[in-house]
């Protein structure tokens, strides 16, 4: 015979004011009580620079020891619960169907990959990411190039080709006011080290310099969060090394700036 049990999935929304919700978890209500999983807290992270761990920890054991009723009323009742945090709030209930603890667990997982877990990136897709990034700023002051045009034309030319033979391909360049080539090195959500992605991205700086010679700038921008600095020191310090120091984290406001700067 098939169990039903209620569930809602848990939102964080780190700023009231700017009212942002990112669903980081989810509460299933069970004869034993309720079951919590805060899977997703990278997502605030990401989204506020800072970890939440403490405060997700302390409201996971304060809805743990609450009545799991409070998930089989509805959505008015349950904005005036008292469980309901600044931070933390239960979405709608809902309601998963199981016939055992195997059935159970799938249909946890399958709630926590529809609602809450972010898909999983290549690492082509989350090196496109600081790119597309990048991009969108040039595009927003109108200096990013259009497919087809040159760098004599006064833009910022994306995927600029350094060497055909050996694909070597930058992924920005600027030619006014002397030729900038720009590497990029995304290490948001990198599980592990990324050595040789960073020695890839700086030969191509390398490439550039004796292609186009010694006056060429070289400009090394990463994509790191604070927490990460110490994980990816090494990374940064092989990508800094053959940007000749002009390296910016794109995550930090001063350096995007400075970055802005010396690119155009």
């Amino acid at each position: 015979m098939a169990h039903s049990y209620k569930f809602s999935v848990i939102q964080a929304r780190p700023d009231a004011m700017r009212g942002e919700r990112v669903n980081v978890g989810v509460a299933i209500a069970t004869p034993d009580g309720l079951d919590v999983r805060l899977t997703e807290l990278r997502k605030l992270l990401h989204v506020t620079g800072h970890k939440w761990d403490e405060i997700a920890e302390a409201y996971r054991e304060a809805l743990t020891k609450s009545n799991a009723s409070l998930l089989l009323i509805d959505r008015e009742s349950i904005k005036r619960d008292p469980m309901q945090s600044e931070v933390f709030v239960l979405g709608r209930p809902g309601e998963i169907h199981a016939r055992s603890r195997e059935e159970y667990e799938k249909a946890v997982r399958k709630i926590l990959s529809t609602f809450v877990e972010k898909p999983s990136l290549s690492r082509k897709e989350k090196q496109q990411k600081i790119n597309t990034e990048i991009s969108a700023m040039l595009r927003q002051v109108g200096v990013l190039g259009e497919r087809g045009q040159g760098l004599d034309e006064g833009k910022v030319i994306p995927k600029f080709v350094v060497s055909k033979d050996k694909e070597i391909v930058a992924d920005f360049a600027y030619k006014p006011n002397g030729l900038k080539v720009v590497s990029t090195l995304e290490l948001r959500g990198m599980p592990s080290g990324a050595h040789s992605k960073a020695c890839e991205k700086g030969a191509t700086l390398y490439f550039a310099k004796q292609r186009f010679g010694s006056d060429v700038k070289p400009l090394g921008v990463y994509a790191v969060t604070s927490e990460q600095l110490v994980m990816f020191k090494g990374e940064i310090e092989i990508l800094t090394s053959f940007a000749e120091g002009n390296s910016f984290n794109w995550l930090d406001p001063t350096d995007r700036q400075k970055f802005k700067a010396a690119l155009y």
